[in-house]
């Protein structure tokens, strides 16, 4: 499991506590029963309904019962073979008809050999068409339909190798604010996963757990 950043002129392994230096959600525990609400001194507080009660405690008996799956996913297993690409040089408006013409929200940039130099968005083409940068500021660049894509894609692209856990995949799409990743061998593109390509993951093993 290998994690790259590659760019026009780079493609450098990028460590492991570089991408997950956050906490994640810890599983849930049991409450312990010893330790009581206390509703006096609250005249406007209902006492919950032993009913109720009852149910909330079968909840966190569930969830404590629940089985642990060691089903484990690879990038290869759920990757889009064959990803449509576009060329640095090539204009913003063709790619503004791949996208639409085959119902795309992203597309790796590559070069002649396909290796990965960067990814374009349905996003950053319409940010940059409307004249606004990321963060909705003006740009100050004159804009043309013709400009190539080399000008608005995203560089510096963070790619995972065929044997990557989903999971992580699936953790870095959350935190890192993306929605694609091209999956490469020694830089060359062989795949993509995007979010639907995780949530299909999902809904078709159940049992996977996304906790990383």
């Amino acid at each position: 499991m290998t994690f790259f950043t590659q760019g026009l002129n780079s493609h450098e392994l990028m460590p492991y506590v570089r991408l997950f230096n956050k906490k994640t959600v810890e599983r849930t525990h049991k409450t312990d029963p010893k330790h009581r609400i206390d509703f006096g001194g609250h005249p406007d507080t209902e006492i919950p309904d032993a009913s109720h009660s009852g149910i909330a405690i079968q909840s966190y008996h569930d969830v404590e019962e629940t089985p642990r799956s060691d089903t484990k996913l690879i990038a290869s297993q759920i990757m889009s073979l064959g990803p449509i690409t576009l060329n640095p040089q090539d204009s913003i408006v063709k790619a503004v008809d791949v996208l639409k013409t085959k119902n795309l929200r992203h597309i790796p940039i590559v070069k002649e050999n396909k290796m990965v130099v960067g990814l374009i968005s349905e996003r950053d083409i319409l940010h940059y068409l409307s004249g606004t940068t990321d963060d909705y500021n003006k740009q100050k660049s004159i804009i043309k339909n013709n400009d190539v894509i080399e000008r608005l894609m995203k560089t510096q692209v963070l790619t995972a190798s065929e044997d990557t856990d989903v999971r992580y995949i699936a953790r870095l799409f959350v935190e890192q604010h993306i929605g694609a990743m091209p999956i490469v061998k020694e830089g060359i593109l062989v795949g993509i996963i995007t979010r639907s390509d995780v949530l299909g993951a999902v809904m078709r093993n159940f049992i996977l757990e996304l906790w990383a």
